[in-house]
């Protein structure tokens, strides 16, 4: 056998080997047994170490995710299996908004995490992202269910939880019930409908919140009635998750009505201004501050809004909340911003009444003599935390004002002074004409009162186009116009009775009964005081920071301004030497300072009567659309409807003028009832003479003594500042109910004898004496 057919046998014996090891391979029995994987597949998708322990491995049993070592048959681990695998998503536990901002670890239990359990505090969830976008269904509370269970029994944020009769705050809030609307709070602002025709309100979302702190602190609270409100207080409230819900609605519906916070804010703020009264008006039971500031935001937004008669209802509520708080007495046991920021409120109530009564005692809710608080400090003692004693409400006669006497200050003892004024003007139109001979001493000792209120200003308040030019970019602008516009209007308003014709004045029997000459003198007066504001306007509207935010009360005093001047016009024309295109450029002029409202209901019906005056050509009736015309007092529909012209009951009433008028009568409209400017009425402002007048007994209504009026009370004991800066908060005692125990004040009148006794609080009225 050669060489090649060698080599052809071998090749041929290697093939048919090959042939048989593969057969051998291809069969299953004779396959060694595959080693079982050590790692399951929640493991090995993680990424992790697995101890291979079966039925389930100890990472787990541990997270508790379902593992694959469980299964009967043996593990699957090929490509498909592990890509078709996903990890539950384990949720994160969050911590509540106290834990957050103190840089504290919260351990996450609802509804109050271990931290703030533990030190007593409130503890707030804030809405996710995740759980904003989805809508969560509002729970209906078993009968009998406590709102702590309630709360126990709910995973999500407090924001997110149906509205209970009571949060944690101590507001109560809407309960749902069998038949009616439900209402709850979703963070996105999404509503979702709930079975009644009525959307659910929801909840303003983080970003409208911050719109509305920054609007409102930035342009509206400089507003005088806006001022109570201490913004670092309140932003540390909110952060740490203890801002009121009334509270905080009520800011929004007030920022979006003033400002422009975004497409279908001013609608939503609406409903929250209607949600804000709903929680107020169903916890009656439980007054507090922060119910009363909220009610302030609530009157602002119906006034502005055209609905006089529900902020007329509410004003009642306010007011009988702070005098049951005694708010209008000091506490010196709170901190210095706390009783400065209680103060304000004070203020900013007697000011909402002043201008819903117009003068008529029978609507007066707050007299000025139950005020025994002190004046509002500076500003900047108010942001800073500076202790400051100031004045009380009436002020000493000669005595100029302090040098650090603030803007609010001189706001409030001016709108007081009006008020008198109002006061004795609707009393004079219940004269008998018999007795208006005693009208011009009368008319004399309050025009010198407010003479006297702008020669004792301080020279930096004083007005002048340099000292409107210092304040042109300052927050303090709005009300530095307003003391002089206010000032103007008071003379306006004491004149214009003298204006035959007018809806405000005498009737023409009446004025025939008058010197010729005075009431020459007083249709001047009123016409130069008329065309000074005008003034004041003209400058105002030069301004390069433009007009700042304002309330109703500059549209009222323009529109007002124009009433006088287009009145005087058609009847005086001769007298005061008015061109046609002047009186029409005056009343352009107040024109354009209305607009500045017509954003709001009550201001854009002002613009609508100043525009039908000047498209008639100023041949305006004297008496014109009551229904569409605001009162010369404000947002006031009911004094000029309800209250008759003539009143048959009178009080003589002495008024003495330290100045060296004689003693002339007053009439008051009511018997047996002091009016409520009576004491105040009785002593006039002393003013400069060219000699020392004679010492003389102050006049006064029998039975009032009146001493000097910044002498130092006994109940109120001088401001000393708490120890320790961190202990002072604006909101110190705002929650503080009403106690039948407390200790008084003062010389309030409420003693351990009295009628408020803790007898009605008992279940057995049988042995109660009758």
């Amino acid at each position: 056998m050669d060489m090649e057919d060698m080599s052809v046998q071998m090749v041929a014996a290697d093939t048919a080997a090959e042939v048989a090891a593969d057969v051998a391979a291809a069969d299953p029995s004779n396959r060694q047994p595959k080693k079982s994987s050590q790692t399951c597949i929640p493991c090995r998708v993680r990424k992790v170490r697995c101890d291979g322990r079966r039925d389930v491995c100890q990472n787990c049993e541990r997270l508790g995710f379902t593992c694959s070592f469980q299964d009967t048959g043996p593990p699957n681990q090929d490509s498909e299996s592990l890509t078709a695998f996903t990890l539950p998503r384990r949720r994160v536990r969050l911590a509540c908004a106290n834990c957050h901002s103190r840089k504290a670890r919260c351990s996450g239990e609802t509804p109050k995490c271990a931290r703030c359990q533990a030190q007593g505090i409130e503890c707030v969830y804030k809405p996710t992202k995740r759980s904003a976008a989805v809508g969560t269904a509002p729970q209906q509370p078993h009968q009998g269910t406590t709102d702590s269970e309630l709360e126990s029994v709910s995973s999500e944020p407090p924001e997110k939880r149906v509205m209970t009769s009571r949060d944690n705050q101590g507001s109560h809030h809407h309960a749902p019930q069998e038949g009616s609307d439900q209402h709850h709070f979703e963070s996105n602002g999404a509503s979702a409908s709930i079975g009644s025709n009525r959307e659910p309100f929801t909840f303003p979302d983080e970003g409208l919140i911050q719109r509305t702190f920054n609007n409102f602190f930035r342009h509206i609270h400089h507003i005088p009635i806006f001022s109570f409100l201490h913004r670092a207080s309140l932003m540390q409230r909110y952060h740490a998750g203890m801002m009121d819900k009334a509270l905080l609605l009520a800011l929004v519906g007030i920022a979006s009505l003033l400002m422009d916070l975004g497409p279908g804010t001013r609608e939503y703020g609406a409903r929250c201004i209607d949600e804000c009264q709903n929680m107020v008006l169903q916890d009656l039971e439980n007054p507090s501050t922060i119910k009363i500031q909220a009610l302030v935001l609530v009157m602002k937004h119906r006034m502005l809004s055209r609905k006089f008669t529900t902020a007329f209802m509410l004003a009642a509520t306010a007011t009988r909340f702070a005098y049951a708080l005694r708010l209008n007495y000091e506490n010196p046991n709170l901190c210095f911003l706390a009783r400065e920021s209680r103060r304000r409120l004070m203020w900013a109530l007697l000011t909402i009444d002043s201008g819903i009564n117009g003068g008529c005692s029978d609507f007066t809710l707050m007299p000025s003599e139950s005020m025994h608080i002190q004046l509002p400090c500076t500003e900047r003692n108010f942001e800073f935390d500076l202790p400051q004693v100031t004045e009380y409400l009436r002020p000493v006669p000669t005595r100029p004002f302090p040098e650090d006497i603030g803007s609010l200050a001189l706001h409030v003892r001016l709108l007081w002074m009006r008020s008198r004024v109002l006061y004795c003007t609707k009393n004079v139109l219940g004269m008998p004409e018999a007795e208006l001979t005693q009208l011009p001493e009368l008319v004399k000792v309050l025009s010198e009162e407010l003479s006297g209120f702008n020669d004792l200003l301080p020279s930096s308040f004083k007005f002048s186009e340099s000292n409107l030019q210092l304040r042109a970019y300052s927050p303090r602008l709005c009300v530095f116009i307003m003391i002089h516009v206010w000032w103007r209007q008071c003379y306006c308003d004491l004149y214009r009775m003298f204006l035959g014709g007018l809806k405000e004045a005498l009737p023409q029997s009446g004025l025939n009964r008058l010197d010729p000459q005075f009431v020459a003198y007083c249709t001047r007066q009123c016409y130069e005081h008329a065309l000074a504001m005008a003034d004041i306007f003209k400058l105002v509207l030069s301004l390069d920071g433009g007009l700042p935010v304002t309330d109703l009360d500059l549209p009222t005093c323009a529109y007002q301004c124009a009433r006088i001047l287009s009145f005087t016009y058609q009847t005086n024309n001769g007298d005061f030497g008015m061109t046609s295109s002047q009186a029409h450029d005056l009343v352009t002029r107040c024109l354009t300072i209305a607009k500045s409202m017509d954003h709001v209901p009550a201001g854009a019906t002002i613009v609508s009567d100043l525009e039908k005056l000047i498209a008639r050509g100023l041949s305006m009736n004297a008496t014109p659309n009551a229904q569409e015309s605001p009162n010369p007092s404000g947002p006031n529909l009911v004094s000029q409807h309800i209250i008759p012209c003539q009143s048959t009951i009178q009080q003589q009433m002495q008024v003495v003028d330290e100045g060296g008028f004689p003693s002339i009568p007053m009439l008051s409209p009511t018997t047996h009832i002091t009016s409520p400017q009576a004491s105040s009425m009785s002593t006039p402002i002393q003013h400069p003479a060219p000699h020392p007048p004679p010492q003389q007994t102050r006049g006064s209504l029998p039975g009032t003594p009146i001493g000097d009026f910044n002498m130092a009370k006994q109940n109120l004991p001088p401001v000393i500042s708490p120890d320790g800066a961190d202990n002072n908060n604006a909101f110190e005692g705002a929650m503080d109910g009403f106690d039948f125990n407390f200790e008084s004040f003062g010389n309030t009148g409420f003693e351990s004898a009295s009628w408020l006794s803790n007898d009605w609080l008992s279940n057995d009225f049988s042995q109660t004496a009758v």
